[in-house]
């Protein structure tokens, strides 16, 4: 069976890529630099201790947009690399020295003050090829080296970086701050930060934590932090492999452009995740993290993960990205199984795949192994994170918890300061398990999609008939081997597990027991895969009452489908289900239900939920429901300061959505309210972009503005997209896909994609040639292709998508006339 490539990822252009071969190592870089804070300039000189593999090989170093100012021997400089021809032979190790000067556009950024913050913050961001703009390196992940950084800069500013601080060199009205990494390390992993940072320590069993966190954040640094050393014990001692530094320092900064970047002891996080007590656990009475709404462990513990895959261990080249990217999602949610137990680790596995079929369905379908892209920023997506983290946990459960995590210390400690690739992996787990793992890596890391099986059953003459049909589309493998587990509870409450094969299209099984209850195939998600499932609602109702919360989770599917008055009342009761994640499913369904007997179970349970996750949800879901009475409880929702901040946020969200005769006032009132990150302001204008309204407009655009804090500014250029193709709109999406800030930009490329409007296609295609992050050069091809096959579908597709909309008002309101009819 062939590979399956997938769809829509590839453009027709792209070429296979592969690693790239170097004729020389490097033994040592020492890195001495001078950095003016002000003028965004660095200027100074590298130099490399380098050993030819052959006889009269070149230096060849990626250096983008510099002045280069001279170096020790003969060289060719094209405003992207600088080629060092030095007269040696194999074997031979000499120096080579490059003196430089550089503005970068990209790799290192100055971020100046606002009303905010005072002082400037610079920091960089080397992955995947960026670092290039400001030091001159073999910019590939295949190539590992130590180094020594001496970084000057102002007073009162502090430089940290990578790896040990060995001197503090004072001079006037500067200091120069030594770093010395001693491990090999990739050179994208190589950061540096400055600005005016207090830096508080602890000692964790041996390893110095440092916290850098600047002047204008006051104690709440410690609600982000707290569980720093518990994470990096637990991954210790998980993964059979102590951490492997002296030092690990995490370092707030403003205007990030990711989450948080895993630079070799030196993790670069945004000032996003700083919080309050009351993001973080916003009702009194009540237990945290039990009722946590908000939490930077996720992402501290993601970083940290990295340490081991990613630093320790890195992927030789970014097709195989999953050995940082899907194995530091899925440990991240190995934390949640230590810290939360089993239902909060497995509820986050499943939430993963959801969020993979998000990109699937909208996007495209790849291999999460693949070297068929042309930006490297192009594999870091959701299949290589959430699919990849999903995969891993499929393979734990395959093999067992025993020969999982033996193989994962030995894939450590075998490629120590190595870079590496799937195969390598591969290898580690069959050694560790004693089995062959050859059809495992190409059904799932080297074959795009995933199984969907369709699952029917019926009962008659004393047996029971159960079908499994795998009905995936072309864009998946055509037949997986998949172990599946199939739980039968019986009327009389006996329970069995059968183990069934399901390695061929189609599976029928004939079972003598009783009559069943109801059926929950694979209890404890053990395996990748869609469910769709002809259950009779009976059945459906009974198995919210299993054990297994993925059973449960099924069991809702069901009743969402189904969405009769018998259904709304059992997800209604499933609304205080033990575990948060299914009562936060069970209210999206009865949003998606929509009828006025759901919105009013909605309404009657969140007075009695405690969970905030839970209340976001009914908030959200009765965002869907077209009525007076959601609209008037959304609003005391709303101005509730008691309430969690993002509640809040979503119950303005959800107003806007109901088109409440007086939500435009409501949500004015709204855009004044302080939260975390802004999130209720941001909540009210995505919600008055939904009432689409001409003074919603002019909101919404003077929010998009430079002297707005970027996550308004982004989520407003993002909104602009409701209120259709007008000239004003469409103008300003245009001017902000030019703007300064990476986010603004990002968000008006993803606002023409929402728009689908093609006097934008010009500029969306020089956001594909020109734009400096690949991350928008991606979007933006991908939104320009689709604007072009929208084009070609016509009038068409758009009265279409309206008679699509118009249907599924008519089935509200005849649901809401069949349920009066039947109570």
């Amino acid at each position: 069976m062939k590979y399956v490539v997938g769809r829509d990822f590839a453009f027709p252009e792209y070429l296979p890529r592969y690693p790239r071969e170097y004729g020389f190592d490097v033994l040592y870089m020492w890195l001495d630099i001078s950095i003016d804070v002000r003028s965004g300039v660095v200027e100074g000189a590298v130099r490399y201790r380098v050993r030819a593999k052959k006889d009269g090989v070149p230096v060849v170093l990626d250096a983008v947009e510099m002045e280069v100012r001279g170096a020790s021997h003969d060289y060719y400089y094209d405003g992207e690399k600088i080629e060092i021809r030095p007269s040696w032979k194999k074997g031979d190790e000499i120096e080579v020295q490059i003196s430089y000067r550089a503005k970068p556009r990209a790799g290192m950024y100055f971020i100046k003050p606002d009303k905010t913050r005072r002082g400037v913050y610079v920091w960089t961001q080397g992955e995947t090829e960026y670092n290039r703009y400001w030091v001159p390196l073999p910019d590939s992940p295949n190539i590992k080296f130590p180094w020594r950084v001496a970084v000057t800069v102002p007073k009162p500013y502090v430089a940290g970086s990578n790896g040990v601080l060995v001197e503090v060199r004072e001079g006037g009205d500067r200091n120069t701050y030594v770093w010395e990494m001693r491990h090999p390390m990739s050179p994208y992993l190589l950061a540096i930060a400055i600005g005016e940072y207090e830096v508080h320590k602890e000692d964790c069993g041996g390893v110095v934590l440092e916290y850098y966190i600047p002047k204008y954040i006051d104690d709440r640094w410690r609600f982000s932090f707290y569980n720093t050393c518990k994470i990096m014990k637990f991954f210790s001692e998980y993964l059979g492999v102590p951490y492997p530094y002296e030092r690990y320092a995490q370092v707030v900064v403003p205007e990030f452009i990711y989450g948080g970047m895993e630079n070799t002891t030196f993790t670069i996080l945004t000032d996003w995740t700083i919080h309050d007590k009351h993001a973080h656990c916003p009702y009194t009475g009540f237990p945290c993290p039990e009722h946590e709404d908000f939490s930077s462990d996720p992402l501290v513990a993601h970083e940290m993960a990295h340490m081991w895959f990613g630093d320790l261990v890195t992927a030789k080249d970014w097709a195989h990205i999953a050995i940082n990217e899907s194995f530091a999602t899925f440990i991240e949610a190995l934390w949640t199984e230590a810290s939360k137990g089993w239902d909060e680790y497995l509820y986050e596995i499943y939430t993963n795949f959801k969020t993979y079929l998000g990109e699937y369905t909208r996007r495209y379908s790849r291999p999460i192994v693949t070297n068929l892209y042309k930006i490297p920023d192009e594999v870091f997506d959701r299949h290589a994170y959430e699919k990849g983290s999903v995969v891993l946990h499929m393979l734990r459960s395959l093999l067992g918890e025993e020969s999982f995590r033996k193989g994962l210390k030995l894939f450590l400690e075998r490629h120590r300061y190595k870079a590496v690739d799937m195969e390598d992996l591969r290898k580690a787990f069959e050694e560790a398990s004693g089995r062959d793992l050859e059809w495992f890596w190409k059904q799932f890391w080297y074959s795009a999609g995933h199984p969907v099986v369709k699952v029917s059953w019926s009962y008659s003459d004393g047996a029971l008939k159960l079908q499994l049909r795998q009905a995936q589309g072309e864009d998946s493998y055509p037949v997986y081997t998949l172990p599946l587990e199939v739980k039968i509870v019986y009327e009389d409450g006996r329970k069995e597990v059968r183990e069934i094969l399901l390695n061929e299209k189609e599976v029928t099984l004939y079972v003598q027991g009783g009559k069943p209850r109801y059926i929950c195939v694979d209890p404890h998600f053990k395996l990748m895969k869609s469910l769709d499932l002809g259950y009779p609602l009976e059945s459906a109702v009974a198995m919210l009452e299993d054990e297994d919360m993925y059973c449960r989770l099924q069991a809702v599917e069901v009743l969402k489908k189904n969405g009769s008055p018998k259904a709304v009342d059992a997800l209604a009761k499933a609304l205080g289900d033990k575990f948060w994640g299914v009562a936060a499913e069970a209210a999206r369904a009865l949003g998606e239900i929509g009828t006025g007997a759901a919105v009013a179970k909605l309404v009657e349970s969140y007075r009695v939920v405690s969970h905030p996750i839970v209340r976001r949800a009914i908030v959200e879901a009765l965002g869907s429901a077209k009525r007076k009475e959601a609209a008037e409880f959304l609003d005391r929702v709303l101005h509730d300061a008691g309430e969690s901040y993002y509640v809040r946020s979503e119950a303005a969200r959800s107003l806007g959505r109901v088109k409440w005769e007086f939500a435009e006032y409501s949500l004015k009132k709204a855009l004044e309210y302080p939260s975390h990150v802004d999130v209720i302001k941001r909540g009210a204008l995505e919600g008055l972009a939904e009432l689409g309204t001409d003074d919603a407009l002019k909101i919404v655009l003077r929010h998009a503005e430079p002297d707005m804090p970027t996550p308004v500014r982004a989520t407003a250029v993002q909104s602009l997209a409701k209120f259709g193709p007008r000239k004003e709109v469409v103008d300003a999406v245009r001017m902000y896909m030019r703007d300064e800030n990476f986010r603004v930009r990002f968000a008006a490329v993803t606002a023409a994609l929402e728009l689908l409007e093609p006097r934008l296609l010009p500029d969306l295609q020089e956001r594909a040639e020109q734009d400096i992050d690949g991350r928008v050069r991606r979007v933006a091809r991908e939104v320009a292709e689709k604007i072009k096959k929208f084009m070609e579908r016509g009038t068409e597709y758009q009265k279409l998508r309206e008679e699509v909309e118009k249907l599924r008002e008519e089935y509200r309101k005849l649901a809401d006339r069949v349920a009066r009819l039947e109570r």
